[in-house]
């Protein structure tokens, strides 16, 4: 059910959960962790669970799914992982530095997809180093310096986007929202729900605001021309999104009346029309070439086409031709 946007499922649904482990396998101790359940937490539908039939005739990717399915469900209800964490910040008197360790106390659910990485051997790759055991350290103590080095590294420009990370990005559209209510807000909606999304990737693709490069989605020339229209604009932040989240939850609460928000919305679109019709962006301007039909100086190049201008002649040729764009 790819519409729900609910990580979590109700009590009653929570009662089959003990019957639906048992088929697919998994014994669990009791009492089963509860974190997923909360009936204030459900939408139009629960969480994504396995039904308890057992799969046939599925192909690879559909049985790839299934088991993605089943092991989060097992994991959900499996004891929390412990770890113990340390972070010391160190000073020569001049500059400061930070450590951060931990260690694994007992794995919980982590043993569930066991032979694979689990999340704290990944930790390794990044600034928190894993430990057997955390040294005892007391604040204002003295300890020797061991080696020292100096490194030089340039910073990387964040890659462009593929299909799963923009579908990402715009689900975690608000963790670089300053106000705290409305990043709050936007990290349970994001832009967008689970079923719209990728519909308003293949919309925008299909308006030719962006288009796929292999495996990456870039913008177009018309896209880029919206963009500085609009990248200053209300319309364009992610902070706007966050606090409309915040009326709509103040009405489903009845905290707020409809007709309120409604007002609002109609002065905010009033502003941004007055704002839109007042811009005048630059047209691009083209080359002009003599047409091969009716001898004019009259042949515009233009983003897709080459075509003659002079309201007599019709010829015209799109620009790509066996992938080579003509110029």
């Amino acid at each position: 059910y790819p519409r729900t946007g609910s990580r979590y499922i109700s009590e009653d649904v929570f009662e089959e959960v003990p019957a639906l482990l048992r088929k697919t396998g998994e014994t669990l101790p009791t009492p089963l962790n509860r974190h997923s359940v909360d009936n204030t937490k459900i939408t139009d539908h629960h969480a994504i669970i396995p039904t308890g039939e057992t799969p046939q005739g599925l192909s690879a990717e559909e049985v790839t799914v299934y088991q993605m399915v089943v092991t989060r469900f097992v994991e959900a209800f499996s004891p929390d992982s412990e770890e113990e964490r340390i972070q010391v910040r160190f000073t020569d008197g001049t500059n400061s530095f930070t450590w951060k360790a931990c260690r694994q106390i007992s794995l919980g659910w982590k043993t569930v997809q066991k032979g694979k990485e689990t999340e704290a051997e990944k930790k390794e790759d990044g600034d928190e180093q894993v430990l057997s055991s955390l040294p005892n350290l007391i604040e204002g103590e003295t300890l020797p310096l061991v080696h020292a080095e100096i490194t030089e590294h340039k910073t990387k420009p964040k890659p462009l986007y593929t299909e799963a990370t923009l579908l990402s990005a715009m689900e975690n559209a608000g963790k670089d929202v300053s106000d705290v209510e409305s990043k709050k807000a936007m990290a349970e909606c994001g832009i967008g729900t689970p079923a719209t999304r990728a519909n308003i990737i293949e919309t925008l693709i299909l308006r030719d605001y962006i288009r796929r490069d292999k495996k990456v989605i870039i913008p177009t020339e018309k896209g880029l021309a919206v963009y500085e229209i609009v990248k200053d604009k209300r319309i364009a932040n992610a902070e706007m999104t966050g606090s409309w989240e915040l009326t709509l939850a103040a009405i489903e609460a009845g905290q707020m009346p409809p007709e309120k928000f409604a007002q609002g919305i109609n002065s905010y679109v009033a502003t941004i029309c007055e704002e839109l019709l007042s811009l005048a962006p630059k047209q691009k301007s083209y080359p002009v070439y003599r047409c091969p039909k009716c001898g004019q100086q009259s042949i515009g190049i233009y983003a897709k086409v080459a075509k003659c201008r002079h309201e007599d002649c019709d010829f015209h040729i799109f620009r790509e031709v066996c992938g080579t764009l003509l110029t």
